[in-house]
């Protein structure tokens, strides 16, 4: 008489029998196509059957370019954005670093720099020569639109978007015509905005969108 454990290991290789069948006659019921740019070969299957439904992949010749043509991409976007730099100038650690953390995940291979006053970001803008700026307004000693005015003044070609919790008419005003870029609200500019407006900026769009 067989115990509860032998009983138990006969149910399991009886399901997994049962599960391996039905897998089996489920393949036999479909016919793969290639769909890469309207290929149409069928694989896995010498003959295509009237009663079979179709699923779409990649027959393993296209499979193949397909892996190459992903793998090119990857390197073109690293050597396109290895050297974009970023600039966060912003006093409070915290957001600053979440926000850090927020946008290398989206953004793996452009460089992140931070700053938490005027002093500092003048240097690191020295330093680094960064492409795009988030700039905070209130800032210890000397404010992020004055900040703004001086950098535009000696470096008109960096994007500088002007990030605060502090989205009043006057700032608006003031960022414009100390030449910002954007003004964004903490409050109401979501995460995902922001991103699709760095991607915009990324060299990588402006070639996509001049295809």
């Amino acid at each position: 008489m067989k115990d509860r454990f032998t009983l138990n290991l006969d149910k399991t290789i009886f399901q997994n029998q049962i599960l391996e069948t039905e897998w089996g006659e489920r393949r036999k019921k479909t016919i793969q196509v290639c769909y890469y740019n309207g290929c149409g070969v069928v694989y896995g299957e010498k003959e295509p059957l009237s009663d079979k439904s179709v699923t779409h992949g990649l027959c393993p010749k296209h499979l193949k370019i397909c892996l190459k043509e992903i793998k090119a991409e990857v390197e073109k976007l690293m050597d396109i954005s290895k050297n974009f730099k970023v600039l966060i100038v912003e006093d409070s650690a915290l957001f600053r670093e979440s926000f850090t953390v927020s946008l290398q995940e989206r953004f793996p291979f452009v460089e992140f720099y931070g700053a938490g006053d005027g002093e500092e970001a003048l240097q690191k803008v020295e330093t680094y020569h960064p492409n795009l700026i988030f700039m905070d307004i209130r800032l210890p000693g000397e404010s992020g639109l004055e900040l703004t005015r001086k950098i535009k003044t000696s470096h008109p070609d960096i994007v500088i978007i002007i990030l605060t919790s502090y989205d009043l008419p006057e700032y608006r005003e003031a960022a414009a015509r100390y030449k910002a870029d954007y003004f964004l609200s903490k409050g109401y500019s979501g995460t995902e905005n922001i991103f699709k407006l760095v991607e915009f900026i990324l060299p990588s769009s402006a070639e996509n969108q001049s295809r």
